[in-house]
């Protein structure tokens, strides 16, 4: 890819000498002539609007000369690069205009065309070190202030130095956006590449007030200087959303893949503490769209409808509405799409809560199908799920895919599967499962993956984690025998793979069920 040309700028008083460097072939040194100044501060103003990589600039001149010009750049235009055009009797100034950061300086008398291609080659090579500077500087700074807001996100409190970080001294006024990018699996990793370079571009369009950082694969958090008053931010937001969802379609088109994303912005903050409560804000909006839905290229604000928490008794009202639409997978399909839609929708319960009672009765109804552990949505879509319409959809799919039998595997697979669960509490290994089955690791593995859409190590742990949530709802035994039972005889192990399966610890689980 051929490299960006070079905007250049001339500045110099001497008429003749600005109409010879007109006529230097700028396009074969990767260059384009974009304006010229007399002085220092004609060329001021045009740096403004014209944004020039590198200024070419004589040092005596009236009102304002070269070193003055390039001690203004230096300050307000630390990027530009600069050349200088000189005389002999100049050298002392050249001395100064070099410790002051000029790049190159070239005699007038004696410059050639070899000489200018040498030097527009040197700012070119200094322009790339910069900018790669720039971005290893970036990327610091994010990772950063990414594993602040991880910090936050998980309820602890920064330090003072951490706070700084962000830039909030309490003088300047930001508001904070959340996005959350939807792409299915095929067209995730595209989806996240893309979202991210707009970012960058938006980044870098819009200028410093603008950063962003992310914490969780699909959630991404973006900063904006709340210059704006009223619903104005909100307006900004969407015009950002419109551009990354334009980008996301564009890219993804040809993988006939939907992607879109939404924004939860918060109220205008200042301090450390006011971003702490801003994102916390952004918290109760991303459940209650659980059931207020999260339109593609939404952006909601304000306070959302608030959320309850789930009792034993809506529980028990929750299984024995179940248990009736139970007796045929037809009705029981009527059931989610319908009545248990509308009575989760009316009492809007805290999402985390109600995708724990749903797989304690998810698990239930899988033993009694006879198809433990087969399932086709699984432990992930029902605690991925988004929405409740998600949530819904992915246990009737469940429920069609064991009805049709879809998920009934080859008699190999199905040979491995009854010995897993067999055998869950020894420990277990693709060569030691191979040998059962009489067939190749290698082959063991493809064919697995191939027919259960599982390897056989994931296989292996979401059968251990069902079973888990089963012992841990139906016996009183301690969580580390439970940790044992079903293979894992790491307490602490078992205690992080729990929790990152369903999001609360087994403790907490056993005291909820």
């Amino acid at each position: 890819m051929a490299a960006k040309a070079l905007n250049v700028l001339i500045v110099d008083d001497e008429m003749p000498l600005r109409q010879e460097l007109r006529l230097f072939p700028w396009e074969e040194c990767g260059a384009v002539l974009i304006g010229e100044a007399g002085n220092g501060e004609e060329a001021l103003q045009q740096i403004e609007s014209q944004a020039p990589d590198v200024v070419v600039t004589d040092i005596t001149m009236p009102i304002m000369d070269g070193i003055t010009l390039i001690r203004e750049l230096r300050r307000r235009h630390p990027a530009v690069q600069i050349i200088l055009l000189t005389c002999h009797s100049d050298f002392r100034y050249v001395q100064e205009a070099l410790r002051l950061g000029a790049l190159e300086y070239l005699l007038k008398v004696s410059m050639d065309e070899v000489e200018m291609k040498q030097a527009l080659e040197k700012v070119r090579a200094a322009i790339a070190k910069d900018r790669h500077s720039r971005d290893s500087e970036k990327s610091e700074r994010r990772l950063q202030q990414a594993a602040l807001f991880g910090k936050l996100l998980h309820g602890r409190e920064p330090d003072e130095a951490e706070w700084r970080q962000l830039g909030l001294d309490g003088t300047g006024r930001r508001v904070l956006a959340r996005i959350v990018l939807h792409a299915p699996n095929p067209a995730y990793v595209a989806a996240k590449q893309r979202l991210q370079h707009a970012l960058n571009d938006i980044e870098g369009t819009v200028g410093s007030g603008i950063s962003w950082l992310s914490v969780t694969e699909k959630e991404y958090f973006v900063l904006l200087p709340a210059d704006e008053a009223g619903d104005a931010q909100a307006e900004t937001m969407r015009g950002i959303l419109q551009a990354l969802t334009a980008c996301l379609e564009e890219g993804l088109r040809e993988a006939e893949h939907a992607a879109a994303a939404h924004a939860i912005v918060s109220g205008p903050f200042a301090g450390g503490k006011e971003l702490a409560l801003a994102l916390a804000r952004t918290n109760e909006w991303k459940e209650a769209l659980f059931y207020d839905g999260a339109d593609a290229g939404g952006v909601f604000a304000g306070s959302p409808l608030p959320l309850a928490d789930m009792t034993d008794k809506h529980a028990k009202e929750m299984q024995e509405m179940l248990r009736k639409s139970g007796r045929s997978p037809e009705s029981l399909k009527d059931c989610l799409q319908n009545g248990f839609f509308e009575w989760c929708a009316e009492r809007r319960f805290r999402p985390q809560q109600l995708k724990q009672r749903m797989l304690g009765w998810r698990v239930d109804w899988l033993k009694a199908q006879d198809a433990a552990g087969l399932g086709g949505a699984g432990i992930e879509r029902l605690l991925e799920a988004g929405t409740l319409r998600e949530m819904t959809a992915a246990l009737q799919g469940e429920i069609e895919a064991i009805e049709s039998g879809s998920r009934r595997p080859r008699f190999e697979i199905r040979a491995a599967t009854e010995w897993i669960q067999e055998n869950m509490k020894q420990p277990i290994s693709l060569p030691i499962l191979a040998e059962h089955v009489g067939l190749s690791p290698q082959y063991v593995s493809r064919l697995f993956r191939e027919e259960t859409g599982y390897s056989v190590g994931e296989y292996i742990t979401r059968l251990r984690m069902e079973r888990a949530v089963e012992l841990l709802r139906g016996t009183n035994k301690k969580v580390y025998e439970i940790a044992e039972e079903v293979g894992i005889p790491s307490y602490r192990y078992f205690t992080v793979t729990f929790r990152n399966w369903t999001g609360v610890s087994p403790t907490d689980f056993k005291r909820q069920h």
